[in-house]
């Protein structure tokens, strides 16, 4: 009986093993497993690429985002409990102080407005170009990035546009180039802008606005300008028309009462100060708003400071609602990528596809960031890329601070070229251009801007 037993296992073993195919063997039955483990990552990857597709076509991605969080938690089988209170709860308030900091962005923005210190800035700058097109548009560039390396939303680029759009198209230059010149020149401030850091500080803890890190913003946005200026040379440099003609699209500028020139350091007050007296970010914007009243107090009086104070803070909100709601959103994406069984699910199969190292990281960033960053893609951290910034902190394998900095880059050129940014939608509805127009206009040199600031980076930061 116990050699019947003995050859009923060994039948059974034999089976199993033959079960999976000729030759197989023990450690081919773990490799099926392994295969196994991936479904779960799989069909998440399929809803979060089936999440883009929609941002694509047009859905909002604040309802498509909030559908990814939640259906990501229950495919990887979290339950009912932990997704209503630690991911749309938990997540919703994540990253309420980076709210708060937009706020005061946007707040610094509507000051410099509403007491014409950016205006003056940047119709003296225009002056300087003595109204040839391509003068003009270096000078645009120029100075927007510089005017938002502080001001924040949509609200100031608005005002700037206004101003700086009918100029170009007073001297001839074409709306499809105008509009780049103008958002590139937003995007090349982002690299240093206090807000933007204020809130990637929260998605990216322990990052900090110094050097060798600051260094690299600083060559990455100077980067841009450059890119820009060359983009607008190429376009412009078989330009006939003459000197100071009349597009057909210009629109009448006003002359304001122009502010003392003095008052002209004020929009780059609070990155000083962060960098020279390692002030915190909103102590440094509301100084520089009280400094922004003082020093343009001439004809206003005691009363009207307050008005203007308050005015200036109500009027920052419409243009950073959009913005706002999506980092609330995101941060329910980011907590939900970050719990263990959605964790567990996705490593298996990004691991392959996501950087390891620093170099694989420069590459990655620099060949794949742009391109996957326009109309809110895979890796745009305000939309599904959030998720993939949740899986990277997670293997801790690539440094915070540097993976900030590549992330960047990519970042800027959704932030400056994606059609679906509201300063850049709001551009291009301005200028009367068609998203084929100034893609195909402005997004080459986007990209090429990504690549050659990640070789940077890695050359600086690795």
């Amino acid at each position: 009986s116990v050699l019947a037993g003995l050859n009923r296992a060994n039948s059974l073993i034999s089976y199993r093993l033959n079960a999976f195919g000729p030759g197989t063997h023990p450690g081919h039955v773990r490799a099926a497993g392994g295969s196994m483990e991936t479904i779960p990552g799989l069909a998440l990857i399929a809803i979060f690429l089936a999440t883009v597709v929609l941002i694509v076509r047009g859905q909002s991605p604040l309802v498509m985002l909030l559908a990814l969080a939640i259906l990501w938690a229950l495919f990887a089988g979290v339950s009912i409990g932990d997704i209503q209170s630690k991911i749309v709860q938990g997540g919703g308030v994540q990253f309420a102080s980076a709210v708060v900091i937009i706020i005061f962005g946007a707040w610094f923005a509507q000051i410099l407005v509403q007491t014409g210190i950016a205006e003056s800035v940047i119709l003296s700058a225009v002056e300087l170009a003595g109204g040839y097109p391509l003068a003009t548009a270096m000078t645009v560039t120029l100075v927007t990035a510089l005017l938002f390396t502080s001001m924040y939303g949509v609200g100031g680029a608005i005002a700037i546009g206004v101003i700086a759009l009918p100029i170009m198209a007073a001297q001839g230059i074409p709306r499809e180039v105008a509009a780049p010149v103008f958002t590139m020149g937003i995007g090349a401030g982002v690299f240093v802008n206090l807000t933007q850091f204020g809130i990637f500080q929260k998605l990216f803890p322990g990052i900090v606005y110094r050097t060798p890190w600051l260094a690299y913003w600083a060559v990455a946005m100077t980067v841009y300008v450059v890119i820009a200026w060359i983009m607008a040379y190429v376009h412009l440099r078989k330009l006939k028309r003459a000197h100071g003609a009349k597009d057909q699209d210009a629109r009448d500028t006003r002359v304001p009462p122009r502010m003392p020139y003095y008052t002209y350091v004020v929009p780059v007050m609070p990155v000083l100060m962060t960098i020279a007296f390692n002030w915190e970010i909103i102590p440094t914007f509301l100084i520089s708003i009280v400094t922004a009243l003082i020093v343009t107090a001439k004809g206003r009086r005691p009363r009207e400071h307050f008005g203007l104070f308050v005015k200036a803070f109500y009027d920052a909100f419409p243009g950073i609602a959009t913005v706002s709601a999506l980092w609330t959103i995101c941060g329910m994406v980011i907590v939900a990528g970050q719990t263990p069984e959605v964790s567990a699910a996705l490593k298996p199969v990004l691991a392959p596809i996501l950087p390891h190292t620093a170099l694989a990281a420069a590459l990655f960033f620099g060949l794949l960031g742009g391109i996957c960053n326009i109309y809110r893609g895979p890796l745009a951290v305000v939309g599904t890329g959030a998720a993939v910034v949740a899986i990277l902190l997670a293997n801790r394998e690539i440094p915070i601070n540097y993976l900030h900095s590549l992330w960047l880059a990519p970042t800027v050129v959704q932030g400056s070229i994606d059609p679906t940014n509201s300063w850049t939608l709001w551009t291009i509805s301005y200028t009367k251009t068609t998203h084929g127009e100034f893609l195909k206009t402005a997004l080459p040199f986007g990209l090429a801007m990504v690549l050659i600031n990640s070789i940077i980076a890695y050359f600086m930061l690795s």
